[in-house]
């Protein structure tokens, strides 16, 4: 599975940014091997990351916060 790529502890900001398809809180990133990561942050500290695969549902990855250098926290289910 793709997913197990995105370990716990990745600095998630080593990710290229795609700006061209990306707007205020809603963030899309290049992952491994081309992936498309998707980025959902609120104006406080916290980011949650899902891995676009083709035409299916959205894989959730986890979240990273900024006060911690945004460092992907890896769960099975949305915590916010």
């Amino acid at each position: 599975m793709k997913k197990d790529k995105y370990i716990n502890g990745l600095e998630m900001e080593q990710f290229k940014h795609l700006p061209e398809i990306s707007h205020y809180n809603y963030n899309y990133y290049v992952g491994f091997e081309n992936d498309l990561l998707f980025g959902k942050s609120d104006d406080d500290n916290t980011t949650e990351w899902w891995l676009i695969v083709g035409d299916y549902e959205p894989i959730y990855l986890g979240e990273s916060y900024c006060n911690e250098n945004e460092l992907l926290h890896v769960y099975d289910s949305q915590q916010t």
